[in-house]
């Protein structure tokens, strides 16, 4: 396997590389060629939290696979992915990313970012504590990194399903891992959060440097530890409900999200190279439209949302494109006949989301509805949906970028509390019925740019009438897809685990479903 044969050297001087090349707030270092370089946990830590961001928001992982398949956004031209036909060597790629960061892939350039770096901050940690904590308390550096792998690792399972995990990252010790199966992954994903909650201490200094996301602040940390281990928990609601339910009060005993100025974001800058990957890739290219889907679920309800989600056409209409069409049939569109992603979401500093507050409400609605916990269903309903809205609306003002040609939004004025309020209330009220089904629109719809979060929650939670396969048929498979298939490189190196795993989780399809996906 590819993506763990590497030396532990190669992805100190990956991380250095990166590091010293993006980053604007590191010190410089002065190394003697003669000796290794000893890499800052720091330069470690902001290496992966801006790599693996970057992955998941950009115009491929997030693009052409996550915000297409939760359909969110059409194809213009290109539409192969659309209609679920990967390029096989993208999926290689990805799959190298999320684990060990990019390699020598693209004339020669190595930077690290990948899940090997946060297992090194754990490993220098723990191994010679001593020469590393001037970068942070050394179980604080250890409990972030533990929540940052958790996070990656669950996008990961969700991705593709059983994967290297419990051998994973161990470099050239095991350079066939076996694949664990996802049921495993789900719980070790508990008690690794559970550890690193229990690991912080909020009296000693967070990282000292290089912390993209809270800049050191182990109070917020903790809360996001708690936040993913109720995401964790939640989607695995179905198929271990006992377990499910001890988490999540667990997790909401020890304190999640409580506003939205709790939110993990990774907040891009305006100027290359550190500006929202998405937006690189407008100046160029204009592959994407606002979708069908999206656009007329936010007119059945009146959403005010959709002045920040997207521009109105040449017409000043706001005009969803069909989903899945074929090359000549979305090359025959004008992009201005139908709306493109606002400048908004297309801004150079837009943030990418690790995870936000709406989210945390949304699950607790969820728990409620299933008897988890005590309270109102409607309640965190309600306040998911207004922290939706509030957090779309303080990102009002943005930076507009000269260098991408959008209609303007008809309004980015703040979205009042009473339209809020009335939203909620007679627009998109709570129906504790048919609680998937109201619960599963709003949650896609706040999740909105994290594109391969939202088609996970319509795969959990089966909410109808808004997805459909393609308009012009899928390519591969026979409907919306379920997981990706395993890459065709993984496949190749590490076939007797490949192997394994396809026998015991089923098909290597799109239509296999994941573990906790029983309905």
């Amino acid at each position: 396997m590819k993506n763990i044969i590497y030396s532990t050297k190669v992805w100190i001087l990956a991380g250095l590389i990166l590091v010293m090349s993006a980053c604007e707030d590191f010190e410089e270092m002065n190394t003697d060629p003669n000796q290794p370089p000893v890499v800052p946990t720091s330069a470690l830590l902001s290496s992966a939290q801006k790599q693996l961001m970057d992955h998941i928001w950009d115009e491929w992982h997030n693009g052409r696979f996550g915000m297409h398949y939760a359909q969110y956004w059409s194809a213009n031209e290109y539409t192969d992915e659309s209609r679920y036909q990967l390029r096989q060597a993208i999926n290689n790629n990805y799959w190298l990313y999320y684990y060990a960061g990019r390699d020598a892939l693209m004339d020669g350039e190595t930077n690290g970012g990948g899940l090997q770096d946060l297992q090194e901050i754990i490993r220098l940690n723990e191994n010679d504590p001593e020469s590393f904590v001037s970068y942070g308390d050394t179980q604080n550096q250890i409990a972030v990194a533990k929540i940052m792998k958790a996070w990656m690792f669950q996008i990961i399972t969700d991705i593709w399903g059983d994967v290297p995990y419990a051998e994973a990252l161990q470099g050239s010790d095991q350079v066939a891992p076996a694949y664990t199966p996802q049921s495993e992954i789900y719980a070790d994903l508990l008690d690794e959060l559970t550890e690193a909650n229990d690991l912080i201490n909020l009296d000693a200094p967070g990282f000292t440097a290089g912390d993209l996301i809270y800049g050191g602040d182990m109070a917020k940390w903790q809360k996001f530890a708690n936040a993913l281990k109720m995401r964790v928990a939640i989607r695995m609601a179905d198929v271990e409900p006992a377990a499910a339910n001890a988490a999540i009060n667990e997790a909401l005993a020890a304190g999640a999200f409580e506003s939205n100025e709790d939110n993990a974001l990774l907040n891009y800058a305006a100027s290359a190279p550190n500006n929202n990957p998405l937006n690189q890739d407008r100046k160029t290219r204009a592959d994407f439209a606002v979708s069908e889907p999206l656009i007329d679920l936010m007119e059945t309800y009146n959403d005010p949302r959709i002045n920040y989600y997207a521009a109105p056409n040449a017409n000043g209409e706001f005009v969803g494109l069909t989903y899945g069409l074929t090359q000549a049939e979305a090359g025959a569109i004008a992009n201005s006949a139908v709306s493109q992603p606002s400048q908004l979401v297309l801004a150079p500093d837009a943030p990418g989301v690790f995870m936000d507050y709406a989210e945390v409400q949304f699950i607790l609605a969820e728990a409620v509805a299933r008897g988890f916990i005590g309270g109102s269903a409607e309640n965190y309903y309600n306040q998911g949906i207004a922290a939706s809205m509030e957090y779309w609306s303080n990102r009002g003002s943005y930076i507009p970028d000269p260098e991408i040609s959008v209609n303007a939004p008809l309004n980015l004025a703040p979205i009042s509390t009473a339209e809020i309020q009335d939203y909620y209330t007679n627009q998109a009220p709570y129906d504790p019925a048919n609680w998937r089904q109201s619960i599963g629109e709003q949650k896609w719809l706040a999740l909105y740019m994290q594109g391969i979060q939202g088609w996970t929650e319509w795969r959990r939670l089966d909410f109808t009438g808004v997805l459909s396969p393609p308009a012009a048929g899928p390519l591969v498979g026979d409907g919306i897809p379920l997981r990706i298939t395993y890459p065709i490189d993984e496949q190749n190196r590490n076939r007797s685990s490949y192997e394994a795993a396809v026998s015991r989780q089923g098909a290597d399809v799109l239509g296999t479903p994941m573990w906790w996906d029983v309905n």
